[in-house]
């Protein structure tokens, strides 16, 4: 066989060679495939979206449309506005209006359109056919449910497009095209939502040594995991009793609702934050709007503190920094990259400023010529020369401008162009050739010394050493100010802030008129560029009157509004003593206490010893200090009654005498204020050693700190100087301990302020008959806690409601108030009802308007053995709170949830009673025993069991059903049992409301209750508790007493083919007792003013 004929072999190499083509070639082949596929599918993806993006221009234009209708149609019907709560009105009814939360429940109803009312009556029509469900989940886990509101936050950049409309059948799509994004933020925001708040960040009431974090310090890592699943299996038992509670507490699904969702687990949270990030956005640009957006989603819980000449400068650097324009040389160091420092506009260039020219010297005497010189201001000094040709020569005298205090004109007979400088060592006056050449140099000179000033003030490193500083409101020309002022020598600085080391301006005191006005701000406070800050009420604070005039020759006057009349007092004292014209005036103890003050004298001091403070006299004669001549008389008998208070010894077997004295004598001295100073004088000067009895002196003393103080400053400061003084002294004494304890005592006064009634007799008796040194708390009452149980409280003559409350909850292991909902109350002697303590009460001052209402009551009969009861109860249940809750929390609910078993305000089957009780019955006493005990059953038919059921249930069968029930639940802990009731419970969607009972005027006097819980008010039938109506919070515009009812006016958004008499208020009247309407409308407003503030702080 020849080689041409023969067919050529492949190698295995080309064999393996060719099947790898092989493959490469199908999985390309594939692979083209699939990529056209995938092209295919994004054009048809892209041409969606074109079309929707086309869709949604048309639905911008057309709601454009429709908003200026509206607009116009409230311009014609006469829309009340509501925008602003300073602007608001009370309607034609003088209702109450909530004072928190009406501008976004305002804006909420002005943004509804007839589209978003379509779009809530579909979400209405489905939820009614599909059946509604109770969640117990957070507000943001409504995705189901898109609320109306959120539609505005998204920015409308393309409304400048005009697009033809289209087909209404595509509107429902878009708008559910529009949540998405909305959605899935919510989702991401959910994620992170568990934990509690630390309390020293969210709460305005601290403890000294308890923490916050000791509760939940073991929650830390939880916040990584989701809760695990229950690990036990549901018993045959529990599965019947969660069905016959679905069966029975969820059929008052599908109520009628004003524009939202039937269920009352829809919350309005987003929907007030959405409507008020729309409402702000309004008048930004898309950019801007699109950046706070950003801004608000990527930090929610940091406010931001960026103000708008910070944003000014960054814009002005950009735009240096990226243009090709010319800069300017002011406006370089802008664009650099440092930081530009503060304030530094307001400091003078080193400019050279120069006058020259003659002044003639006036002096008093007679004898003496008047000197007339050359003078050169030059280089910060002036100059005296005797003529002008004398320039060349020495001068004769030399005045640094950093010497001269002020410049001010003289207004008097013979100097109509005179002038006077005023330095630290002499006053000169001068005289120029006209009143013009007069005015020039007083203006240059004034100028001077305002950069000297400003320029030291520039140049310092270290803070001012000012005698006194603080927050004030300054009014010139009737325009006012907040300002941080600080009296630096005899310089009245003001600052923007208090850390700034440059003033924008000040005042010279030396020679200037220091006084009290007396009449009201509004005299000369015509206008403000800001509302004045109001603080703590107290009797120390006259709001009216706490105020200074400074009056500088030829200068309009300057008038300085303090907040207390204790920092009048104060900086009167400083003012006047900077200005020269502080005098030693009053009494000669006054004069006493003013020279020691201006000595500063030490504690080795013989003036301490003077007559005035050691005098053993037995009754006094005259007051120490200065009072009118109509009230000399009454001032006399509080000093007399202080002294025969401290001259009778106090005997342990007879206390009421000085008890009932001391609550006489401090009682009238918190009534009528020009006692308080007589009160401390005399005090001061019965502890100073020279009384047999001094330690009574120091008790009543104790017992005067915590009410008021000293309305002079100058006594205030010879009480801080006593008390030290007695602190420091080295032999240790019963004086010694009660100086200290006076100390602490004056320390937290200073900072709470004063009181607003006398001493309770618990606080006198305490204080009188037990060593008030060894402890920091005096004073001690019990709470009754929802378990029936009670826990001590301790506090001292200071301690607020909302300090005691703080307490209370940390010690039972409870979330802040805020959170848990629970606050404290007080039982009314004369009305036997429950009262609500409010937050920043004194305690002391409850249990004294109580001791006086009980004394009012028993006709001016006083019982020793009868006290105060307090008592710890839910105020506020927030539904969206509750996997966040406390073991002891969860109790205290199952407590409450009793209380409202009893009296019948949760709709039960026979049934339902019968087992809940069981479950209450292993809660309370643990596994049954074969027989239920008559004592057993008495306290768990009168405590877990329906009252009205009992008075009708036959008692025999009960009693089998409960204990039958109760032998199923042997083995339960008192936990688990809380965990079923509550599991129970919550399947009715008010669980938590407070219900309060009210008759519908509208209805034929329909007997029906008022539910308030954390976002709505439900409108409940008494009988069958169907939901007739629910209307949210943000669809209230007043509410409160009309006339003698309770009145809800609600907005109604109009739409455009509305009737023009159509009214946008909906009035909804209810006959209720006097006192209830007073609860339910401060009950409403809390709700409406906190539901923002909470899911804000449980994020």
């Amino acid at each position: 066989m020849s080689d041409s004929s023969a067919s050529p072999l492949r190698s295995p190499e080309d064999e393996e060679l060719l099947a790898k083509s092989s493959r490469i070639r199908l999985w390309v082949t594939k692979r083209m495939k699939e990529l056209e596929d995938q092209n295919e599918r994004l054009r048809a993806q892209n041409l969606r979206c074109t079309t929707q993006l086309q869709m949604l221009r048309s639905f911008t234009e057309k709601s454009r449309k429709i908003k200026a209708e509206m607009e116009m149609s409230r311009s014609i019907t006469g829309t009340l506005p509501v925008l602003r709560d300073e602007n608001r009105t009370s309607d034609d009814s003088g209702l109450t209006s909530d004072d928190a939360d009406r501008k976004q429940m305002s804006v909420s109803i002005s943004e509804c359109t007839p589209r978003v009312q379509r779009k809530a009556a579909r979400t209405m029509l489905k939820n009614t056919s599909q059946g509604s469900s109770t969640s117990e989940s957070s507000p943001c886990e409504d995705e189901a449910k898109p609320m109306p509101l959120p539609r505005r936050i998204h920015p409308t950049a393309t409304e400048r497009d005009s697009l033809n409309s289209y087909a209404e059948d595509y509107e429902y799509d878009i708008e559910e095209s529009s949540f998405e994004r909305h959605e899935e933020q919510v989702r991401n925001e959910n994620e992170k939502y568990v934990d509690y708040v630390n309390l020293h960040e969210f709460v305005a009431i601290k403890d000294d040594k308890v923490v916050y974090s000791e509760i939940v310090k073991h929650r830390s890592t939880e916040k990584e995991y989701l809760p695990a699943l229950p690990s036990h299996q549901p018993r045959q038992w529990e599965n019947r009793l969660i069905q016959a509670a679905e069966k029975c507490l969820s059929v008052i699904d599908g109520a009628d609702s004003e524009g939202t969702s039937t269920g009352p687990s829809v919350s309005p949270y987003h929907v007030s934050d959405v409507s008020r990030i729309s409402s702000n956005n309004r008048t930004e640009s898309p950019g801007s709007r699109k950046s706070s957006k950003l801004s608000r989603n990527s930090s929610p819980r940091v406010p931001s503190h960026h103000s708008y000449e910070d944003g000014a400068a960054y814009a002005i650097r950009d735009l240096c920094l990226g243009s090709d324009y010319y800069l300017p040389p002011d406006a370089s160091s802008r664009c650099s990259g440092g930081t530009p420092t503060s304030r530094t506009s307001l400091i003078p260039s080193r400019e050279t400023m120069e006058k020259s020219g003659y002044w003639t010297q006036l002096t008093d005497s007679r004898i003496k010529s008047l000197k007339r010189r050359y003078v050169v201001f030059k280089n910060g000094q002036i100059s005296f020369y005797r003529k002008h040709n004398n320039r060349d020569e020495e001068p004769a005298s030399k005045i640094s401008i950093s010497d001269i205090r002020s410049v001010t004109k003289l207004e008097q007979q013979g100097a109509a162009y005179a002038f006077q400088l005023i330095t630290s060592t002499d006053k000169m006056n001068f005289m120029t050739e006209s009143e013009r050449t007069t005015h020039d140099w007083v203006t240059i000179l004034s100028a001077a010394i305002k950069a000297t000033t400003l320029r030291e003030m520039a140049s310092r490193v270290t803070p001012i050493d000012a005698s006194i500083s603080g927050w004030l409101t300054r009014v010139k020309c009737g325009l006012s100010k907040k300002v941080f002022a600080a009296l630096v020598n005899q310089k009245l600085m003001f600052f923007k802030n208090s850390n700034d080391l440059v003033p924008n301006g000040f005042l010279c005191l030396q020679g200037a008129q220091i006084s009290e006005k007396h009449n009201g701000t509004e005299e000369y406070s015509g206008s403000s560029d800001e509302q004045l800050e109001t603080t703590k009420e107290h009797p120390n604070q006259r709001k009216n009157n706490d105020s200074l005039c400074v009056q500088i020759a030829n200068e309009d006057p300057v008038y300085l509004i303090l907040r207390t009349s204790e920092d009048k007092e104060k900086w009167l004292y400083y003012l006047k003593s900077a200005s020269g014209t502080a005098a030693l005036c009053g009494t000669p103890f006054e004069i006493l206490v003013q020279r020691m003050m201006a000595e500063n004298v030490a504690n080795d001091s013989p003036l301490w010893k003077d007559l005035l403070f050691a005098s053993g006299e037995e009754i006094p004669k005259d007051t120490m200090t200065s009072v009118d001549h109509s009230d000399r008389k009454k001032t006399l008998e509080i000093a007399r009654a202080c002294q025969l208070f401290v001259s009778v010894l106090m005997r342990a077997q007879a206390t009421q005498y000085h008890i009932d004295l001391a609550q006489n004598i401090l009682s009238t001295a918190v009534q009528q204020e020009y006692l308080r100073n007589e009160v401390y004088s005399q005090l001061i000067k019965m502890t100073s050693g020279s009384m047999p009895f001094g330690l009574q002196g120091w008790k009543l003393l104790a017992l005067t700190i915590p009410l008021f103080l000293p309305k002079q400053y100058s006594l205030l400061w010879l009480l801080k100087r006593h008390i030290s003084r007695w602190v420091d002294l080295p032999n240790e004494s019963d004086e010694t301990r009660m100086a200290i304890f006076c100390e602490s005592a004056l320390d937290r006064c200073l900072r709470v302020g004063g009181r607003q009634e006398g001493p309770s007799r618990l606080e006198v008796t305490s204080v009188l008959t037990r060593d008030v040194t060894r402890t920091k708390f005096p004073h001690s009452i019990s709470v009754k806690l929802p378990n029936s149980e009670y826990q001590i409280v301790e506090f001292d003559g200071s301690t607020e409601i909302g300090q005691c409350l703080s307490s209370l909850c940390l010690k039972l292991g409870m979330r802040p108030a805020l959170l848990s909902g629970y606050a404290l109350y007080m039982n009314d002697p004369m009305t036997h009802s429950l009262l609500l303590l409010k937050g920043k009460q004194k305690l002391c001052d409850a249990l004294s308007t109580w001791e006086t209402r009980s004394r009012d009551a028993q006709r001016g009969r006083v019982i020793s053995d009868c006290a105060a009861a307090l008592s710890l109860r839910m105020r506020h249940y927030w539904g969206h709170l509750a996997l966040t809750e406390t073991p002891i929390e969860r109790q205290f609910l199952v407590w409450r949830a009793s209380e409202e078993i009893v009296n019948g305000r949760i709709p039960l089957s026979n049934q339902l009673c019968e087992s809940l009780a069981a479950l209450y019955a292993q809660m309370v006493f643990g596994d049954a025993n074969q027989s239920l005990s008559d004592q057993q059953f008495e306290f768990i038919s009168q405590r877990f069991y329906p009252s009205k059921m009992l008075d009708v249930a036959c008692i025999k069968s009960l009693r089998l059903q409960i204990n039958s029930n109760w032998s199923e639940l042997i083995g339960m802990s008192e936990n688990e049992c809380v965990r079923v009731i509550l599991q129970v419970l919550g399947k009715w969607p008010l669980f938590g409301s407070d219900l309060h009972e009210a008759s519908m005027r509208t209805d034929n006097e329909r007997k029906i209750y008022l539910a308030l819980n954390d976002h709505s008010v439900s409108l409940l039938d008494r009988r069958h508790f169907d939901v007739i109506r629910t209307i949210p919070y943000s669809s209230l515009s007043t509410f409160g007493q009309f006339q003698q009812d309770f009145m809800l006016t609600i907005i109604r958004p109009l739409t455009p083919g509305s009737h023009p008499d159509e009214a946008p208020k909906e009035r909804l009247t209810f006959s209720m007792q006097k006192n209830e309407i007073e609860q339910l409308t401060l009950h409403l407003a809390e709700y409406i003013r906190c539901q923002k503030l909470v899911w804000k702080v449980s994020k």
